[in-house]
């Protein structure tokens, strides 16, 4: 193994990829065809006693062997080794909920990462849906659970929840909001880890008298097109890029501000110059949309800051074209160890890291096998500022 390349390691990556397809498909073809004739229940007995899982790994794989069986050109796909074995179960999935064009995400999972496929999956079932998406969005609610129970072991207590895209972004929103508030009043050298944090947010939220306070989630972001032709919203979605029935963002927007993304300089402050050290709300909002998430490490916008491009200290001005969002470890990356914001011909902002101790960056990142992904952007290359377009966009602060 030693004395093998790098290219000949990641042939032999690529190999292993295929062939670990190629068993998975195997393994559905063959738990199928045991459900067919002995039923799921037996099925599950022996996936217990031949593949030594537990009981809910034996429940999943039978359920999995099942959806599974239903896509034929998918269950092909992974059985020539062409589509990794967690893209074929999300199509799988994705078809027993409602209608999809196999073939359509058959092709994109050839060639796209895990986490681009099941972006372009849920645009996907959107449209399929026929309905702007609202039996999705009724169908992902149906599914919300949540439980709270006491550990024997210890007598901790145990959160678990699954919650629909819209809860879920709230409930993000207003838990980065607590942990901030409490990293901003916590006592210089405080040491709490981040999931305590979290934890103490979460407590503070459901335990604290709120009835001084704004309520929580008011941040959440909700962007969208405005058709001017039909005079109408379209194509409303969420930080994470999750598409939204236009009748949930319009209910969202019925208790909450809206806060138009072409922002003018005057009554929104983004070009507030030496008069701020940090980013003011209308600023922090316009790099959310712009941004989208940290331009490092691809981490949600909520947990972000704003960084100066050109560094405050040194004269750098609180202007929206000189920030951008990081997170806390990639703004300690910037500071700490030397990483750099670099803008993108298409005015994307990405992260790159120092060229020393290594010469050649790209040979770092061979080496490492890391390379920092590139943030999309919709901030236009104009100067950095946003230029009127023929569709105008708004941001529904929910």
């Amino acid at each position: 193994m030693a004395g093998l390349s790098l290219s000949e390691l990641r042939g032999r990556l690529g190999v292993i990829k295929r062939a670990e397809a190629r068993l998975a498909a195997m393994k559905t073809e063959t738990l199928a065809e045991y459900s067919c004739r002995g039923g799921e229940g037996l099925a599950r007995r022996v996936v217990l006693e031949e593949l030594q899982a537990s009981k809910q790994q034996a429940r999943r794989e039978v359920e999995a062997a099942s959806q599974l069986s239903q896509v034929p050109e998918t269950l092909d796909a992974l059985g020539a080794g062409e589509i990794p074995e967690a893209h074929a179960k999300q199509i799988a999935k994705a078809a027993s909920q409602g209608p999809v064009d196999e073939a359509v995400l058959v092709e994109a999972a050839r060639r796209e990462d895990f986490g681009t496929f099941s972006r372009t999956l849920r645009d996907h079932q959107h449209e399929q849906s026929g309905d702007d998406g609202k039996s999705l969005m009724a169908k992902q609610r149906e599914r919300r659970s949540f439980s709270f129970f006491k550990s024997p072991d210890d007598g901790m207590f145990v959160v678990n929840g699954r919650f629909d895209p819209v809860a879920g972004n709230r409930m993000e929103a207003a838990l980065a909001d607590e942990v901030r508030r409490q990293r901003n009043d916590s006592k210089a050298g405080d040491q709490t880890a981040f999931d305590q944090r979290m934890a103490d947010a979460l407590e503070h939220l459901v335990c604290a008298d709120t009835g001084d306070r704004k309520p929580q989630g008011t941040t959440l972001v909700v962007t969208a097109d405005w058709d001017v032709l039909n005079q109408r919203l379209a194509d409303a979605r969420l930080l994470d890029g999750t598409p939204l029935p236009v009748s949930e963002a319009l209910r969202l927007a019925c208790n909450a501000d809206i806060v138009p993304s072409l922002f003018d300089t005057k009554n929104q402050e983004l070009w507030v110059g030496r008069k701020h050290r940090l980013a003011t709300e209308a600023q922090r909002a316009a790099l959310i949309i712009r941004d989208k998430h940290c331009i490092g490490c691809g981490r949600s916008a909520v947990w972000c800051e704003a960084h100066h491009i050109e560094e405050w200290l040194t004269g750098g001005r609180t202007d929206i074209d000189n920030l951008v969002l990081v997170c806390k470890s990639c703004h300690h990356n910037i500071h700490d160890d030397g990483w750099t914001v670099h803008r993108n011909r298409n005015g994307a902002y990405e992260l790159r890291p120092p060229p020393a101790p290594y010469s050649d960056p790209l040979s770092e990142q061979a080496r490492c096998g890391l390379s920092p992904p590139t943030a999309e952007a919709a901030n236009p290359p104009s100067g950095g500022k946003p230029t009127t377009q023929a569709r105008a966009h708004s941001n529904l602060a929910a």
